[in-house]
């Protein structure tokens, strides 16, 4: 028997929710755990992002700075797109940066990249105000939102800007989906690891559909592939699970849910054996020739192992839809 997009949601949710107890508290406090993968980086003060020889860097953002790189041979005037790189609860830029390999192909494929910073909680932890869920823990309500929206204009001043672009693991994929549903200005697609959206969605009434990528393990034990929750003092707040927040946004969009086509396995993670990612794909009566597609890793956690060409992917599935 094929098993479907909602079909692995279904049974990777019975199985995390049958460990719930056992776990008990320890569920309160995922998020607060970096990623193994992501230990050597996050870890680090506050360092800038890798930086490839000969490319054009600018610090914009004002009083919260962010790194621009743009191309290195950028002729004025030349239409390019821009992409941010949203990165992870307590994390930074240049790990997401390395860990996706992004501001590696700016030259290649003709883009700008920003990479900016999340707030700080008064622990000193970066997050984005991305949903009720995750990670304004500390209800400080900054608005990132209205930061990035900020930052996007200001790239206005370095290259000719054609549209944006979201990148975003766990928090920043959260974030991702949270400039869906505020309709970013120019947001022409997102790309969400490990990252859900509003629980309710009532949150997202009316916001206009854009093109989505999104990719999950069904061994994310930090935002499980079948949705979960966490506690707090006025009871558990909750987040949907992986399909469930693709098959909201393609119903949005108008594409033919019982149309979704299951696309050919990739092999994208190291360290599991054979092609672990099984690929939904909603194209099917989806209006402006929007597309949608989940990725479903089998066995990835919320940090995968990826190969080398994982950023080089992404990108060429946002500048393809």
């Amino acid at each position: 028997m094929i098993m479907t997009a909602r079909m692995r949601e279904q049974a990777a949710g019975e199985l995390q929710r049958a460990d719930s107890e056992r776990r008990g508290l320890m569920r309160s406090f995922r998020l607060l755990l970096v990623p193994l993968a992501l230990l050597p980086l996050a870890c680090e003060s506050d360092l800038p992002p890798t930086e490839e020889p000969g490319q054009s860097i600018f610090t914009i953002g004002g009083l919260r700075p962010a790194t621009l790189i743009r191309p290195t041979d950028y002729v004025a005037g030349t239409p390019i797109p821009v992409v941010i790189l949203l990165h992870g609860y307590n994390s930074h830029s240049g790990a997401i940066n390395r860990y996706f390999g992004i501001s590696r192909r700016v030259n290649d494929d003709q883009f700008a990249v920003i990479l900016p910073e999340g707030s700080k909680n008064p622990n000193g932890q970066r997050f984005w105000n991305a949903t009720e869920y995750c990670c304004d823990f500390w209800n400080t309500d900054p608005d990132d939102a209205g930061y990035l929206n900020s930052l996007y204009e200001e790239a206005a001043a370095y290259v000719n800007t054609d549209g944006v672009y979201l990148l975003g693991h766990s928090n920043g994929g959260f974030m991702a989906y949270r400039m869906v549903c505020e309709s970013m200005p120019e947001l022409k697609g997102i790309v969400s690891l490990a990252g859900t959206t509003f629980y309710d969605p009532n949150r997202c009434e009316g916001a206009t559909p854009v093109p989505v990528l999104h990719l999950h393990g069904t061994s994310d034990g930090t935002i499980w592939y079948g949705g979960g929750f966490r506690g707090s003092a006025t009871g558990n707040i909750h987040y949907p699970g992986a399909a469930q927040t693709v098959e909201r946004w393609a119903g949005r969009a108008g594409c033919d849910l019982d149309a979704a086509a299951e696309l050919e396995s990739l092999e994208l993670v190291l360290n599991i054996p054979e092609a672990e990612t099984h690929p939904t794909r909603y194209a099917a009566g989806c209006g402006d020739g929007i597309a949608l597609e989940l990725w479903t890793i089998e066995g990835g956690s919320h940090a995968p192992g990826f190969n080398a060409d994982i950023g080089r992917g992404m990108l060429h599935w946002l500048f393809g839809n």
